[in-house]
């Protein structure tokens, strides 16, 4: 016999954690504080200890290649590191701009959503009552348990991410959103914070969904209680990267793991290239830190040596992304119309890679393999990659 949540129930819990910051001056104090904790904190991709180990990564990187470098990275080393022609850019500085108002309401708004949808799925599948439990995980070493799950956990997170990537690029009307991330023209270690909150939603449903199964199955498993915490928190094998070389995949420093290594890793280069605007570029290297799920499904983009990359969107209008408002809201516009044009054509095929140049499409209805015309294909560029 089993119960499923009620909607009571998960309303409730939505509501309390919505609640929560407002329940006093210090619960509100405490939740803007959390904005700035992204360069704080060990859990944050962009916490002070990794941005100084990433600066080291860059530091070696300079060194052991400057010999090779273009001439316009050949001066010193923090000219290097710290070009003015990347921090001081126009994109750059929207970024500054964006991300600091956006880490502000960000744990009012869409966070709260994330852990109740992974809680839910937790007590919904906890309800079930399954008794997964066998001998042979229960009766082993705590920490022979312990590294299991954590390996478990990092593969299915992982594909996780290349998943919600994917879809990100691959349905038509989340691509606007997803899009802010790209039109970036010039990458920094802040651009990772350079999402839409409807891009993050799209991605914490998913971590959420499979977060609350991977933490139910291991209470079903072992006997333990997971905490909803817990499920969020950092693992052994993440705190390495980003440790090492995750600060430079949002970055103009070029730094490749090779052939082989780049079919296991994704390395900096590669994700550099998924942000390229470059037509044999486009739709690869979704992975966020294996780059075997890429190559399963055919998106593996491996250079053979170094490759000179333009940042951004084809095909738009750079005003389109000028300001913090438009990043905002023109995606819902974009989406809105994308839609639109889904219904019309009664079709939710799309071949994001028959890109029609505006300056040479006929004006009259011109067929598409997806069945649309070039009137309703006008807001549509290719799917680029995150």
């Amino acid at each position: 016999m089993y119960a499923l949540v009620t909607f009571e129930e998960l309303v409730g819990k939505a509501a309390g954690l919505w609640y929560r910051p407002f329940e006093s001056w210090e619960a509100f104090l405490a939740m803007l504080a959390k904005g700035p904790s992204a360069f704080i904190s060990l859990e944050s991709k962009t916490g002070a200890l990794y941005l100084v180990s990433g600066f080291i990564t860059a530091l070696v990187v300079y060194f052991v290649s400057r010999r090779e470098l273009p001439e316009e990275y050949q001066g010193s080393a923090f000219s290097y590191i710290f070009p003015r022609s990347v921090y001081g850019h126009p994109s750059a500085i929207v970024d500054y701009k964006f991300v600091g108002f956006d880490l502000l309401i960000r744990f009012f708004l869409y966070v709260p959503l994330i852990v109740g949808v992974s809680h839910f799925i937790y007590v919904m599948l906890n309800r079930l009552e399954i008794d997964l439990s066998f001998s042979l995980f229960t009766n082993s070493n705590y920490y022979i348990r312990l590294a299991v799950i954590t390996l478990i956990g990092i593969a299915v997170v992982d594909f996780c991410v290349f998943f919600s990537h994917f879809l990100l690029h691959k349905i038509p009307f989340l691509w606007p959103f997803h899009e802010v991330h790209h039109s970036a023209e010039v990458l920094t270690p802040i651009t990772v914070h350079r999402n839409h909150p409807m891009d993050d939603m799209v991605n914490g449903l998913v971590y959420g969904v499979v977060g609350g199964f991977l933490a139910a199955t291991y209470t079903a498993i072992s006997g333990d209680i997971v905490s909803e915490l817990s499920i969020l928190g950092l693992n052994v094998f993440t705190f390495g990267y980003y440790l090492t070389v995750y600060q430079l995949r949002h970055s103009h420093i070029w730094l490749s793991f090779g052939p082989i290594m780049s079919h296991i890793f994704v390395s900096p280069a590669q994700h550099q290239i998924h942000h390229s605007i470059e037509r044999k570029h486009w739709n690869k290297n979704y992975g966020f830190t294996f780059a075997m799920w890429d190559w399963m499904f055919g998106s593996l983009y491996v250079p053979k040596e170094r490759e000179e990359i333009t940042f951004g969107v084809p095909d738009v209008n750079p005003a389109d992304f000028s300001t913090v408002p438009r990043l905002y809201f023109l995606p819902f516009a974009k989406s809105f119309r994308r839609l639109q044009a889904m219904v019309r054509a009664r079709s939710f095929r799309f071949d994001f890679d028959e890109v029609l140049d505006p300056n040479k499409a006929p004006l009259e209805p011109v067929e598409t393999a997806a069945g649309l015309n070039a009137a309703s294909l006008s807001e549509m560029r290719p799917i680029r990659p995150k």
